[in-house]
């Protein structure tokens, strides 16, 4: 279920992705993903950008003039647009769900399931290609697979496929034995 703020960033994300397509061509979809991808990652490296845009005290065509001098030059007429009127709207916060959304949803319409695979070690390329292509298989959709390494899974994997959660971690299995025992 999503939550409110959610429902509002998907609502822009799926604006924004359908004037994105509008004439068939992915591209610009994929270019706004990169962008919004890119401000987000310059609002969290300058946390101080994010107090500024959102002080009260501060005028609105301060903060427009200074999204203008920021990001103009870089990202295209439609995420300008975007991040104007999220600005008018007070609503800047949303930009790291709207982009997460902007990603689902155009992951939908290309028909690529998004996946995240945590280790205990590094794994080999071809471990990576194989469960890769096993998984495209198995869901019959394109496969865009993050593979992070986290020791503390101790041996195994945690797989994420959108909501659902595959824990095959040694870490994850004596979880479920200790919630066993401690429930007895």
């Amino acid at each position: 279920m999503k939550t409110e703020l959610a429902t509002v960033a998907s609502q822009y994300a799926d604006a924004v992705l359908e004037l994105a397509v509008r004439d068939g061509n992915d591209a610009l979809a994929d270019k706004i993903l990169s962008e919004l991808v890119a401000i987000n990652q310059v609002t969290t490296d300058v946390p101080d950008l994010d107090l500024i845009l959102g002080h009260p005290g501060i005028q609105s065509e301060k903060k427009r003039e200074l999204l203008s001098s920021l990001f103009s030059k870089s990202v295209n007429d439609l995420t300008m647009r975007l991040l104007e009127l999220l600005l008018d709207k007070r609503r800047l916060n949303l930009l790291p769900e709207i982009e997460r959304q902007f990603r689902q949803s155009l992951n939908n319409r290309k028909n690529i399931v998004g996946a995240s695979l945590v280790c205990a070690d590094k794994l080999s390329d071809s471990a990576v290609a194989d469960i890769k292509a096993r998984l495209t298989e198995h869901l019959g959709k394109k496969l865009e697979l993050e593979v992070k390494v986290d020791p503390s899974l101790i041996g195994g994997v945690v797989l994420r496929l959108g909501d659902q959660v595959i824990d095959g971690s040694l870490k994850g299995k004596l979880q479920s034995i200790e919630r066993a025992l401690l429930s007895v």
